[in-house]
């Protein structure tokens, strides 16, 4: 698996909307499909889920507090964001 480097970062513009987020998050910038998986500070995955571009992710699951958002592409492209739930 190849991890996207910062430079690369920039051109994808990956964006989560709104961040911090309450019930839901608006993902765009991403390109065909792609993984989808929100884990806790302790690495333990509570959601995974298929997605493209501005799709909606319900969060209502999630408890407050500050998660990592790993988006995974079908060629194995690696992109990790901040997420947080007030």
């Amino acid at each position: 698996m190849e991890t996207i480097t910062q430079s690369n970062v920039q051109q994808l513009k990956i964006c989560f909307t709104p961040n911090p987020a309450t019930d839901q998050v608006q993902i765009s910038g991403i390109e065909g499909n792609v993984k989808l998986v929100i884990s806790d500070m302790h690495c333990r995955v509570l959601i995974t889920q298929n997605i493209v571009c501005d799709d909606v992710v319900c969060l209502k699951s999630l408890t407050r507090g500050i998660y990592i958002a790993k988006l995974i592409s079908p060629n194995g492209k690696i992109e990790r964001r901040k997420l947080e739930k007030k």
